[in-house]
């Protein structure tokens, strides 16, 4: 009881009505001295945190939810979507269009590896995973459309070209080539999530970005994209 009053701040009187009300319920027990809940009542518990944390990031990040696509994510990983909750929403305000895209630079940077399943092409990004994995020996994974490959490859020089397939060749850089269209872009490293979403109509939103470094948010990401490359091909130069 002592510790229940520390832990909560409730008089004793108060525990202990609503231990005696919960005990009827067959949701609490109590041996001698100590309470604890009954099988019924971890069930309870364990489905009411989820709830909680479901509600916690269903209205925090209204903003990105409302008016976006979220079809490309997998049924399994919008029930538990609540994994996220623990997160920022970074967005474009005036003067700062580049937030989410410094944010982005920054959370990578400090990477061990980096996993993305990426639909969209971004020519600097080209650029700064080469830097990652040549001077700071980051593993990198990407999931990529067709379409992105194409710009990609288009985008290299020889030399870079030849870089590029050295890395591959020694498991460094892996690219997976996704035979859907795929309109979710986000990425997942060792230590953080970077999730972005598109517009209902199709355009991608460049200006809001999911940032979080939980451990539930990073795991909840690494099975996203597992689910995308269990259905794409490795991509070989």
């Amino acid at each position: 009881m002592s510790a229940l009053k520390k832990e909560t701040g409730i008089t004793s009187s108060t525990i202990s009505h609503n231990l005696s009300d919960l005990e009827k319920r067959k949701i609490s027990t109590k041996k001698g001295e100590k309470y604890s809940l009954t099988p019924l009542g971890k069930i309870i518990t364990i489905n009411l945190i989820e709830y909680i944390k479901t509600n916690a990031a269903v209205s925090k990040f209204q903003r990105l939810w409302m008016g976006h696509d979220l079809s490309c994510i997998p049924l399994h990983l919008i029930k538990r979507i609540g994994d996220l909750h623990n997160s920022v929403l970074v967005e474009s305000e005036s003067g700062e269009i580049y937030k989410p895209h410094e944010t982005y630079q920054k959370i990578i940077s400090g990477s061990k590896y980096i996993k993305g399943v990426s639909p969209i092409f971004r020519f600097d990004y080209i650029g700064l995973y080469q830097k990652l994995v040549v001077e700071h020996d980051i593993d990198v994974e990407l999931i990529l459309t067709q379409e992105i490959v194409n710009q990609t490859m288009e985008g290299i020089d020889g030399d870079n070209l030849k870089y590029l397939q050295d890395f591959m060749s020694r498991d460094k850089v892996k690219f997976w080539v996704i035979p859907d269209d795929v309109n979710i872009a986000f990425t997942v490293t060792d230590k953080y999530l970077s999730l972005g979403l598109f517009h209902e109509n199709g355009e991608y939103d460049n200006t809001k970005d999911l940032i979080s470094d939980d451990h539930d948010a990073v795991t909840w990401g690494n099975q996203l994209f597992y689910h995308y490359r269990n259905q794409a091909e490795k991509l070989e130069l």
